[in-house]
């Protein structure tokens, strides 16, 4: 996996200044305070991910209680964890033996909420952030604040972030290009910071899936990742990938609450991953291996060795890349590659390694390669990880099969004029078809008989198929017709032959969708305009036939408004209201007298609703004969309006 060369760090408190503190072993290792709800203190814990739940777990370390730590970062040039102190804003050193050296009180800094901190890469300032203590949505950071670590007083100076709508709650830089990033919790959007600057720019789109995220880490290989609280929950449980170009979040996995939280991260090391493809092959077929070595530990490294003793019966038989130099030593056993005195310089480079794989038995084989000669500081050595797992430092694994075609299970029916594919289906392997050709599929165009032979140094198989021709496929829509606006017709192919099971995909054209299901074997259409939909079905066999209907949109409006009415109680034209040939909503219905005062309205009726029309009355009070203003709103399904206006006499 690659997101996990870690072991993430929870603080709960520490005791008083202890001197001679043991720095960490930088291996890719995070860390993270993280407050206790019954405690009101920070608990330092280590973080893993279970190999068999793959859910991410906490293991206390069990640090004496006392503080409350927050805006933290890993110093690379000394290998110590920098974090501030938020009961009195002191500058805090914290050691891998768990031991604290409070360094001196910022009393200079102002007094806000400082969440966010990350050291610079180059060690040489502890960056934080602040925002107001009665901080919540809609808040923002106010400033930074560059702590110089170098400084035997740990100087301080601010830079204001003026005009900043962002509020994020950890920081952290890209171990390669040095970039600063953040999450912002009021738009859920990723950002850039310009550290000197103050600015800050959000990458991507907003409304990113998680809410608030309390930690920020990045690994060797720059990649980010965030522990936080997932859109719709109550729990800071949830590990998200980022990505720092297009800011979208990946959830890689769940584990414990990590609610206040705070975290940084070492990647400023050297590590090592190792791919296969294909994942797949059979006995005695070859794959490439893929190791990507990441150097983020500031400097070249050399004398570095590779060493990865792979399956017995697996055969090296080519280094077909190697950027790093070095002498490949023969230790006498072919599945060994042995590479000594690597330079890696910094960034990212991969080796690539052809392999045989012996006449194993069918299973899953895995190892793990491994660098070593790395300095004490970084570990010594580091075994390489499985990049497609989620499970940290884990070996790579190869399944083999059992060498096999199978035509016979595969489409056997052509359609006229079209193609289908016939596969293999198994890489490793050699193929040669009937025509001489030796691809791992075949394209066929015709009926006919087609064979496909299979083989490796180890064995052979083969199969054969009879191709013929599909049955056409014809359907028949319908024939055009006229509509009014507001209509719903419900469309459905009449297939007249072809081979089941089918599948169906609906369109129109123009911006407006007014189909109701888009793969369904009808649907119903509701045409604000004059509209052709287009239905294309595929058969079993794979052949396609397509039908169309022209539908014509009547967008006349037929209303009958009357004149006059006599509101008497004989059942005869008691009340006024809109008379037409179509249902149409009335989105409201007003009555208004000589002088401009509203005496009736009525909203969300319908046509020809003759008792939701005017009665001739104000309230209770009968309105004496006369003529009187209507003002009437019809609305339709496209969202247009008609507006009709005049008068009609009361009589009486």
């Amino acid at each position: 996996m690659r997101i996990f060369g870690w072991t993430l760090l929870l603080f709960l408190f520490f005791g008083p200044p202890l001197r001679g503190q043991q720095p960490f072993v930088c291996k890719g290792d995070y860390y993270l305070t993280l407050q206790n709800p019954n405690l009101f203190y920070n608990e330092l814990f280590s973080i893993d991910i279970n190999p068999l739940t793959q859910r991410v777990t906490f293991q206390n370390l069990n640090i004496d209680p006392g503080y409350d730590l927050n805006a933290m970062g890993y110093r690379s040039t000394d290998n110590f964890i920098y974090v501030l102190d938020q009961k009195d804003n002191g500058l805090v050193r914290i050691g891998a033996d768990g031991r604290l050296v409070k360094l001196r009180k910022l009393d200079e800094i102002r007094k806000l909420r400082y969440f966010a901190g990350a050291c610079t890469p180059d060690g040489k300032y502890l960056v934080i952030s602040g925002s107001p203590l009665d901080f919540g949505f809609g808040s923002a950071n106010v400033n930074l604040v560059f702590i110089d670590l170098e400084d035997p007083d740990y100087g301080t100076r601010e830079v204001n972030m003026r005009d900043n709508p962002f509020l994020f709650f950890d920081m952290d830089f890209d171990p390669l290009t040095g970039i600063c990033y953040a999450y912002d919790f009021n738009y859920q959007t990723l950002l850039k910071i310009d550290i000197e600057r103050g600015t800050t720019s959000a990458v991507g789109r907003a409304g990113q899936p998680c809410t608030s995220m309390g930690t920020l880490f990045f690994d060797a290989f720059g990649n980010l990742y965030g522990y936080g609280r997932p859109e719709g929950e109550n729990l800071q449980n949830t590990l998200f990938q980022i990505n720092t170009v297009t800011g979208d979040l990946t959830i890689r996995t769940t584990g414990e609450n990590a609610d206040r939280s705070d975290g940084c991260s070492c990647p400023y090391t050297i590590k090592l991953e190792k791919d296969v493809v294909p994942r797949r092959t059979a006995p005695c077929g070859e794959v490439v291996y893929t190791f990507t070595i990441a150097n983020a530990s500031a400097l070249e490294r050399e004398g570095i060795q590779f060493f990865d003793p792979m399956p017995p019966g697996f055969e090296i038989l080519e280094v077909l890349r190697n950027p790093f130099g070095g002498t490949i030593v023969d230790t006498g056993s072919p599945n060994e590659l042995l590479i000594n005195d690597m330079t890696i310089p910094l960034g990212i480079d991969s080796i690539l390694v052809r392999v045989r794989i012996g006449d194993q038995a069918s299973g899953i084989y895995e190892n793990q390669a491994s660098l070593q000669n790395l300095p004490e500081s970084l570990g010594d050595f580091t075994l390489s990880d499985d990049p497609t797992t989620v499970v940290l430092d884990d070996p790579t694994k190869l399944q083999v099969i059992p060498l096999q075609v199978d035509l016979q299970s595969q489409n056997r029916l052509v359609c006229v004029g079209d193609s289908l594919i016939l596969s293999g289906s198994q890489e490793g392997a050699d193929y040669l078809w009937q025509d001489g050709s030796t691809g791992m599929s075949y394209k066929v165009s015709k009926p006919g008989v087609y064979w496909v032979r299979a083989s490796t140094i180890c064995e052979e198989v083969s199969d054969t198929i009879v191709v013929e021709y599909a049955p056409p496929l014809s359907i028949e829509l319908g024939e055009d017709f006229e509509a009014n606006l507001g209509d719903s017709f419900v469309l459905a192919p009449n297939i007249i032959i072809g081979t089941s099971p089918y599948q169906y995909s609906w369109n129109e054209a123009g911006e407006v969708n007014t189909i109701s299901c888009h793969d369904c074997p009808s649907t119903t259409v509701t045409p604000f305009f004059d509209t052709r939909y287009q239905v294309t079905v595929t058969d079993g066999a794979g052949c396609q036939a397509q039908d169309f209907v022209d539908v014509k949109v009547d967008r006349n409006v037929y209303v009958w408004i009357p004149n006059a009415f006599s509101p008497n109680g004989d059942g005869i034209n008691d009340y006024f209201y809109m008379q037409g040939q179509y249902n149409y909503n009335i989105e409201s219905f007003e009555i208004y007298n000589r002088w401009g005062e509203r005496l009736f309205v009525n909203e969300n009726i319908q046509v020809d609703d003759e008792v939701a029309g005017w009665n001739g009355r104000a309230g209770l009070q009968m309105m004496t004969p006369d003529v009187y203003v209507y003002r009437i709103v019809l609305s339709f399904i496209d969202g247009s309006k008609q507006y009709f206006s005049g008068d009609v006499t009361l009589i009486r």
